[in-house]
């Protein structure tokens, strides 16, 4: 509907939105967005009887937030009206999830999701101005990745034989760093959250990550390539599409790297200090997280966590093999963490070494062992960057189902 200007006839194909008998007003949608309409005239009043949802174009006269309908032609008409007014959210989360793909069309899920669509475009102008080559992630593996944290990973048969869904491309982006040194994916992933997950605000079953691998780079190489990545977007951001982002968040500023780096014991210290009884070798909790984020007053870099908390992946300190070189990045305001990475193991003895203290057969990991054994997989460094998680911050959304198309929450099925 941007070709309405005032006191010009035009022709407009948009979708009835919504519509209000009473006063004669229609919300008529179409990929701009949704505009709110008083309709005049004997053909504007018919408008008003259609059922909502109805294709329309439309020709008439603009004037002031008044449509003097000409004429129309109906291109669709549906047999039912949709089963909620997505014109306004609801407030019910699960109501939300179940309906999403009527409140996508919502003014401000879409426009969410318009933000996300130029984040990425961002990211990858960033990435393949810096020599990164970007590779299409696989979907099933015989072995994805085993830590989870709690999740459970989903599994099909192929062939007769057992393979799980996509979780994580880390073994992918070891392998193919050995081919074009610097890669990335923009990842699908999907793990089965526990239940309990779906209020924390943060998770999703299915979800996107921003998927970073650089052969030869060091860990403070890839903190800085990600620090440099977010202040690149934000500022973009900002400056093509200010009115779209503070239409959304208000308070959203350009991300100001370095952020502060601390080692994961100096935030047990600080977390404990808080009044959060931390357990070391554990995960910091959402509240920890939170606390954290806050006492520093912005996002966080939180170094070397225990080797037995993490992934068989990660590469041990040298000068203290019990704690990794790798690194969650935490956002602040209750956010939460929105970037995990580190430096990773490449040595065959040492790979074989964790993945059995974690109790998984060789066997299932036995093509990327190989290719370790056979000098397939560089020493390399690289992150997960979790587009959603960054995008609810971006936007301000109360919940990350928001910050997604068609959500999947921890819990709850038979949704699109």
């Amino acid at each position: 509907m941007s070709e309405l200007r005032e006191g010009v006839e035009a022709t407009i194909v948009a979708w009835l939105a919504d519509k209000d008998e009473r006063s004669g007003a229609v919300v008529l949608r179409d990929a701009s967005g949704l505009r709110e309409l008083t309709v005049r005239g004997g053909r504007g009043e018919e408008l008003l009887r259609l059922p909502r949802e109805t294709l329309l174009r439309i020709r008439g006269l603009y004037d002031g937030g008044r449509l003097t309908v000409k004429d129309y032609e109906v291109l669709l008409r549906p047999a039912e009206e949709p089963p909620v007014r997505y014109t306004r959210l609801s407030d019910d989360l699960r109501e939300l999830v179940k309906h999403s793909p009527w409140y996508l069309r919502s003014a401000y899920w879409s426009s969410v999701i318009k933000l996300q669509h130029y984040m990425l475009w961002y990211a990858r102008e960033f990435l393949y101005a810096r020599g990164f080559v970007e590779l299409l992630p696989p979907m099933v593996s015989v072995a994805s990745d085993p830590g989870l944290r709690g999740a459970k990973k989903l599994r099909t048969t192929l062939y007769g034989e057992e393979y799980e869904l996509t979780s994580s491309v880390i073994m992918y982006k070891q392998a193919t760093a050995a081919v074009y040194e610097r890669v990335f994916f923009v990842a699908r992933n999907i793990r089965e959250e526990p239940v309990e997950n779906a209020e924390t605000g943060r998770h999703l079953v299915e979800f996107t990550q921003l998927d970073v691998e650089w052969a030869l780079a060091s860990l403070d190489d890839v903190i800085r390539l990600a620090e440099r990545l977010l202040r690149y977007v934000s500022r973009k951001l900002l400056d093509e599409h200010q009115d779209l982002v503070l239409s959304l968040n208000r308070d959203f500023a350009e991300f100001e790297p370095p952020f502060p780096r601390v080692s994961y014991d100096e935030a047990l210290e600080v977390a404990r200090r808080l009044g959060y009884d931390e357990k070391w070798g554990r995960e910091l909790s959402q509240q920890a997280e939170t606390a954290l984020a806050e006492y520093y007053g912005s996002p966080v870099w939180v170094v070397r966590f225990p080797a037995e908390s993490r992934g068989f992946y990660y590469l041990p300190d040298p000068s203290d093999p019990k704690y990794n070189l790798d690194f969650n990045l935490i956002l602040p305001k209750g956010y939460g963490e929105v970037i995990d990475g580190g430096t990773r193991e490449y040595r065959h003895s040492e790979l074989a070494r964790r993945i059995r203290l974690l109790g998984e057969p060789l066997e299932k990991y036995s093509w990327f062992l190989d290719l370790v054994r056979r000098g397939g997989v560089p020493p390399s460094s690289g992150w997960g960057l979790g587009v959603e998680r960054l995008t609810r911050y971006v936007a301000g959304t109360r919940h990350i189902a928001l910050a997604t198309i068609f959500p999947k929450l921890p819990g709850l099925v038979g949704t699109p």
